[in-house]
């Protein structure tokens, strides 16, 4: 008797891992710090969306709840998105064994490993794993949801479907061609799920632009921040780059040779296409215009960044797993030999970890010591020139923002600040430190003559 692979345990093996890793001391970071001072002003009543990071709707509606835990709430957060991040490479696992037929035997359990492993040691310099996971960014969760909407699609239970497709397309823009395409498909055949395409279609837009007309006068604030993020967009042909080494380099390999199987020739050119095969035809699709529109994007002048490619690149994965586990009927000593080249690509991308780690203890160690010098001086003293405080790095503006209980408006970022309180890890000249804490500063500069109407600052 073979065995089934249990998304749902998963889940929860996912769950009880994540909950498990709250015992590791590290925060969130830049983005998550913004979505819960979001959560707790929307749970306010207010919304300011005119400073920080661009918005995402599913995050903030996830944390305007979890801001009844005061406290609590980052720590709730970083629950739910690493509960995210354990699932997606359990997930890729699993639909690669699921994909892969159980005519492979044991094979599909190997392709199930490389396919985890592919997504779970992803390349990605700029943000690399380790730091999406102590850090609670959301690319994780979008993987797992994307990857939960496919079983659920394949298994033709298009509620479920619907809902996991909807929750991702409120994580990522990019998937709103490919719900648009599933809610047409299941509306056109499924008279009864009309009503809920009708609603999904209706969310989407409201949820993305509306607040940021109430928070911030204007429905492309969060685009507009997108694309003035601090990193210099890049041409298509670089986000393709970054796309090609992402996954493992034999799960190239193992799409190389599903192609050479005919699965997709079988599918898109003979008359009579092999049903097993069309869900690997589709998903390959799905990979390749992902990839082409973060491309476009990037030529738009949005960033480009590896993790925005992580559906595209953990699709990739599952299929070239399966190319694997599908070409061990034929040739063993070949996919033994690509499996050699997946281990060796797994251990160097091991060997980055510890250098990952120490990047995140010292910025773990930064906030902290941030943390203690707000409750060293106090907010009111720190709010006392025209209710700011100035930071002089951008990092740790919203998690300043998130400790002071305000929005992160009130934390400006000054390279150079002048006027006012400052927090800084380097001394500022012409100012006066009236507290420290490990390496940050609070520093004191003259308050404008007039507060009501604050002096331009670089």
């Amino acid at each position: 008797m073979s065995l089934r692979p249990r998304p749902a345990l998963a889940i929860g093996v996912a769950l009880v891992l994540a909950a498990a890793s709250l015992a590791l001391p590290y925060l969130p970071v830049y983005d998550p710090w913004a979505w819960l001072v979001w959560g707790r002003e929307l749970a306010h009543g207010s919304l300011e969306t005119a400073a920080g990071p661009s918005w995402k709707p599913l995050p903030v509606l996830i944390d305007a709840p979890l801001a009844l835990l005061g406290d609590a709430a980052p720590d709730a957060w970083l629950l739910i998105s690493r509960a995210g991040w354990i699932c997606a490479p359990l997930l890729a696992g699993l639909l690669a064994a699921r994909l892969s037929g159980v005519e492979t035997g044991c094979w599909r359990w190997v392709a199930a490993a490389v396919a985890a492993s592919s997504v779970a040691l992803t390349a990605d310099s700029f943000t690399p794993p380790l730091r999406q996971f102590t850090g609670g960014l959301s690319e994780p969760l979008l993987v797992a949801l994307v990857l939960g909407a496919i079983w659920a699609a394949l298994d033709e239970r298009r509620e479920a479907a619907l809902g996991l497709g909807t929750a991702a397309a409120l994580l990522r823009p990019e998937c709103w061609p490919f719900l648009a395409l599933y809610g047409l498909s299941v509306r056109g055949h499924h008279p009864r799920l009309r009503a809920a395409t009708i609603v999904v279609a209706i969310l989407i837009p409201v949820a993305w632009f509306v607040p940021d007309i109430l928070g911030a006068g204007n429905p492309l604030e969060g685009g507009e921040t997108a694309r003035a993020g601090g990193i210099e967009p890049l041409d298509g042909l670089a986000v393709l780059g970054r796309a090609l080494a992402a996954p493992l380099a034999a799960c190239w390999i193992g799409l190389a040779l599903l192609v050479w199987q005919g699965a997709f020739v079988n599918q898109w050119f003979t008359k009579a296409p092999r049903a097993a095969d069309r869900p690997l035809a589709i998903l390959l699709a799905a990979a390749a215009a992902w990839t082409l529109l973060v491309a476009l994007m990037a030529i738009a002048g949005f960033a480009g960044l590896p993790r925005f490619l992580a559906p595209a690149t953990a699709l990739i994965a599952v299929l070239g797993s399966v190319g694997l586990a599908r070409a061990a009927r034929e040739n063993q000593p070949l996919v033994i030999a690509v499996l050699v080249l997946a281990l060796a690509g797994l251990t160097w991308r091991a060997a980055q970890i510890p250098g990952d780690l120490d990047v995140v203890d010292r910025q773990t160690s930064s906030l902290n010591d941030l943390f203690d010098l707000i409750d060293k001086t106090g907010p009111a003293a720190l709010l006392a020139c025209n209710e700011t405080v100035k930071q002089t790095q951008v990092r740790p503006q919203t998690a300043t923002a998130w400790k002071l209980e305000g929005p992160i408006s009130t934390v400006p970022v000054r390279r150079k600040p002048r006027y006012g309180i400052a927090l800084s890890t380097k001394s500022l000249p012409n100012g006066d430190v009236i507290a420290s804490a490990g390496t940050w500063r609070a520093t004191r500069f003259p308050c404008p003559a007039n507060p009501t109407q604050p002096t331009a600052e670089p």
